[in-house]
């Protein structure tokens, strides 16, 4: 998967841990689940305007990363702060991501744009759910 990262970026590790979870999105989904969602387009933003941009696609039934410039339009955004992103993390590591995740989201922590949350929100908690599994050298 490509890494784009935005030149006022301001924490590189934070970056680092979204390009490892969204490879552990590559590793949660098989063939069919990309197939399906051909045409999906999604920009994740942490930490506000300036912070990180993450934008992915499924195309040909492939999960990839995008330039974050792209100018076309998203199927789902999603942001949230970089603090809300680290205590996902966090609480995945521990088996706790899926209930911190239905938490952040109902007290609007985690903000999303879009017509497809069920389906996009039910691979983010799969990850989560893996993520505790995880080697730790792995993610940090």
């Amino acid at each position: 998967m490509a890494n784009f990262q935005m030149a006022d970026e301001q924490n590189p590790k934070i970056a680092g841990l979204v390009d490892y979870l969204m490879a552990q999105v590559e590793k949660v989904a098989d063939g069919g689940d990309w197939k399906e969602a051909d045409g999906w387009l999604g920009r994740w933003i942490i930490g506000g305007p300036g912070g990180i941009v993450k934008v992915y696609e499924i195309k040909d039934g492939k999960f990839n990363a995008l330039d974050p410039r792209t100018q076309k339009k998203f199927t789902g955004e999603v942001e949230m702060s970089e603090d809300t992103f680290l205590d996902l993390i966090d609480a995945a590591l521990h088996g706790k991501g899926e209930d911190a995740f239905a938490q952040k989201y109902a007290k609007r922590h985690i903000r999303y744009k879009g017509a497809q949350w069920v389906v996009d929100s039910e691979r983010f908690r799969k990850v989560l759910k893996r993520l505790a599994n995880a080697p730790i050298r792995s993610i940090l």
